[in-house]
């Protein structure tokens, strides 16, 4: 029989017989729009503030003596919830924006809404006051409250509207990979993923303006604190590469962790745009400001009362500024960002030399612009309609000679792994 006859039947039955087993997924490609601010509140450590940082945002862009928009709109997610019902950081800002609105009362009408998607079979029953079947899995909770406020002007549409959502919940307050293990409720890092990528889209396409949409995630515990599956979360949301707001820690050790968590961000490719920390009375701003080389600005709030009772609507009052400003700072940097990716296919045509291309015929539309890099994928920016960022897997050379992770090994390499094995007779079994 002719070797290359023989050869080329081989050939295809490695084909068949390899493609009857299907490949590992490969991680999902997630696309970011940018046709609003969206930013990530991270912490240091636990307990620091990350909520009262976006209960100060949402009300410095919805009760702005001066807004920008009689219908803007804030939406603050929470992907993961510990301690729930009895603490829910949703719920936090939901009803603490609602008092806000209520002291403030601005000229126009505020609606404020809180939904929580999935919890726990323990956080669930809690809520419910009742048990279901299917133990260790997530139920559907579908838990909403909405508060109309203020609403003379509601009838004719313009209205500010505060969106709080929850996306998994469990009720023991420890960490989430620790909860996961005592309640169930698994929560591939994928699938958390694809959530929250639905969630970021929600205000991106309602005709609103750039400025009248702001998102923020707000994560769980401190910068490394592990997910529901036990991946750091600062590994888990790289995918998305939100640009930062770092909580630090005005208290007695706070400068070595709020400088460790600013760090791990910068490692992993985040773009931090301001630290906030409270007020403790030991001026720890200054050591930080010093070893950051005014690169980032740090914002200091008072100190937060003590009292259980205390509803904090004076702390919030005397904060305003302080949010005003961490508001103007994250609005710059935004519009920074988009400008510097609609000028980068001209500087790159004035700066960069590609082999065997005349330049001239390059139409600056057909550059690629390569935000960054995570995994096997670029981060690239588009326009249709809108800025967003899409994922596009990396088909350089340099893919080749860095080689691949495990699973895109598996479902590139086997095929002509097995092959050269069978040819040179090597025994598979």
């Amino acid at each position: 029989m002719d070797g290359r006859l023989l050869l080329l039947r081989l050939h295809i039955h490695l084909r068949r017989s390899i493609s009857s087993s299907p490949p590992p997924s490969p991680p999902p490609l997630l696309d970011l729009p940018l046709s609003h601010p969206i930013y990530t509140i991270w912490a240091s450590n636990t307990g620091l503030g990350k909520t009262l940082v976006s209960t100060g945002l949402a009300a410095a862009t919805l009760l702005s003596p001066f807004p920008s928009s009689d219908s803007a709109k804030f939406i603050y997610i929470k992907p993961v919830q510990t301690g729930f019902p009895s603490d829910s950081d949703s719920a936090f800002v939901f009803r603490k924006f609602s008092q806000l609105v209520l002291r403030r009362r601005p000229s126009f009408a505020v609606s404020a809404s809180n939904h929580v998607l999935k919890a726990s079979a323990s956080a669930a029953e809690a809520v419910l006051g009742f048990g279901s079947e299917g133990e260790g899995e997530l139920r559907d909770l579908g838990a909403y409250e909405e508060r109309r406020l203020l609403g003379e002007e509601w009838a004719a549409g313009a209205a500010s509207e505060l969106t709080c959502k929850t996306m998994y919940a469990w009720r023991e307050a420890i960490s989430p990979h620790l909860a996961v293990e005592r309640e169930g409720g698994a929560v591939p890092d994928k699938v958390l993923l694809e959530v929250l990528g639905r969630c970021l889209r929600i205000g991106s396409e309602d005709g609103r303006g750039r400025m009248d949409v702001w998102s923020v995630v707000e994560t769980a515990g401190g910068v490394a604190s592990p997910g529901p599956s036990g991946t750091l979360q600062c590994d888990l949301y790289r995918p998305f590469r939100l640009p930062a707001i770092l909580v630090g820690d005005g208290r007695l050790g706070g400068i070595s962790g709020t400088i460790s968590a600013y760090e791990s961000l910068k490692l992993r490719g985040y773009d931090v745009v301001a630290i906030v920390i409270e007020d403790h009375g030991l001026v720890n701003e200054v050591p930080l400001l010093s070893y950051l080389g005014n690169r980032v600005p740090v914002l200091v709030l008072p100190p937060v009362p003590q009292d259980p009772s205390d509803n904090l609507m004076e702390w919030f009052d005397k904060s305003q500024a302080v949010f005003s400003s961490l508001k103007e700072i994250m609005l710059s940097v935004y519009s920074e960002r988009i400008q510097r990716f609609h000028d980068m296919p001209k500087r790159a045509g004035d700066i960069f030399w590609w082999p065997f291309t005349q330049h001239k015929l390059v139409p600056e539309e057909t550059v690629t612009v390569i935000d960054s890099r995570c995994g096997e994928n670029f981060s690239v920016h588009k326009v249709q309609n809108n800025d967003f960022i899409a994922q596009q897997f990396d088909a350089c050379a340099s893919w080749w000679t860095q080689g691949p992770d495990a699973t895109l090994q598996y479902g590139f390499g086997a095929e002509d792994f097995t092959l050269r094995k069978l040819l040179l007779g090597v025994n598979l079994n």
